[in-house]
């Protein structure tokens, strides 16, 4: 077996990334062992029991955060089966001002790796919420959601729940767009014409490649963390949740374990995980950021590998 490689980028240098990056590292000293780590920034101290290799950017003065995503992109895909990427955190604006015109992480790794469609994933030990739309201004969610994005989304999904948590019969569950779920075409109608159609033709695409694929659904977001709360506790949540925006998604994520998930991008030819929060330029270099997030990243990037 190939020895597993974990490419890093710690994101901003502005930010809170290569702090909470140095902490998770010393935290996980014991799990890594064995793993050859690579960080693409300006280097800052880790402990000497790690293998750690630094990959320093030519330009000495610059944010630099798109070369090192770019750079560790180019690494990963060289040997995608055993190596995985790990993101720290990244200002958008900053991104594009360095000529990289996306609106993040996500649309960035879809242009560099050639990915015909990715999903964005925010996940913890509580739920796993795929989105159809990822960075949307709210006003253009509903014109931007259709059956062939909702098809999309569900066959990552389960694609992943099969690969990767060993489950040949994923259960996903998708949410309605409306209050309440349209209430039958009262408050919309996008369950109607658009949500159900799309779970219809994920469900025959499975049983035409002889696949197992349980959906439930439109469920109304308002209530419907909560009583999936319930069912994991008793172990009977589902593997994945399909949500038609960012806020109906990620709050109830962020919510429920905002120290403890991740930002998980589908789609792509190798394994990226990511903290689930941002820069926080208020609190860079005092030495108080949580790492919680990073190490839940590292450690699942491990796992999925």
């Amino acid at each position: 077996m190939k020895r597993l490689t974990l490419a890093i980028t710690p994101g901003d240098p502005r930010g809170i990334g290569p702090e909470v990056t140095q902490k998770a590292l010393k935290k996980l000293i014991k799990e890594l062992k064995g793993v050859k780590i690579f960080i693409f920034s300006q280097p800052f101290k880790v402990d000497e029991k790690l293998d750690v290799e630094f990959v320093i950017p030519s330009e000495l003065d610059k944010t630099a955060c798109g070369w090192a995503i770019e750079s560790a992109v180019s690494f990963v895909l060289k040997d995608p089966t055993n190596r995985a990427l790990i993101t720290g955190p990244i200002n958008k604006v900053t991104l594009q001002a360095e000529g990289y015109p996306f609106k993040g992480h996500t649309d960035l790794l879809q242009y560099l790796t050639k990915s015909r469609t990715v999903t964005m994933v925010l996940a913890n030990d509580w739920f796993r919420v795929a989105l159809v739309t990822n960075h949307c201004p709210l006003r253009d969610v509903a014109s931007s959601i259709s059956s062939t994005k909702i098809v999309q989304t569900i066959e990552q999904a389960a694609d992943f729940t099969r690969k990767h948590l060993g489950k040949r019969k994923p259960k996903i569950a998708v949410l309605g767009l409306n209050p309440h779920a349209g209430e039958e075409g009262i408050l919309g109608n996008e369950e109607s014409k658009i949500i159900i159609p799309g779970m219809n033709k994920a469900l025959k695409n499975a049983k035409l490649k002889n696949q197992s694929l349980e959906l439930t659904g439109p469920h109304s977001s308002d209530s419907f963390f909560a009583m999936e709360k319930a069912r994991v506790k008793k172990k009977q949540g589902h593997d994945f949740i399909i949500a038609q925006y960012h806020d109906q998604g990620l709050i109830p994520v962020k919510l429920s374990d905002f120290s403890n998930g991740l930002n998980l991008t589908m789609g792509l030819p190798f394994i990226r995980t990511s903290v689930d929060h941002g820069t926080a330029f208020d609190i860079a270099g005092k030495g108080v950021a949580d790492p919680g997030s990073m190490i839940y990243a590292i450690r699942k990037a491990l796992n999925y590998l």
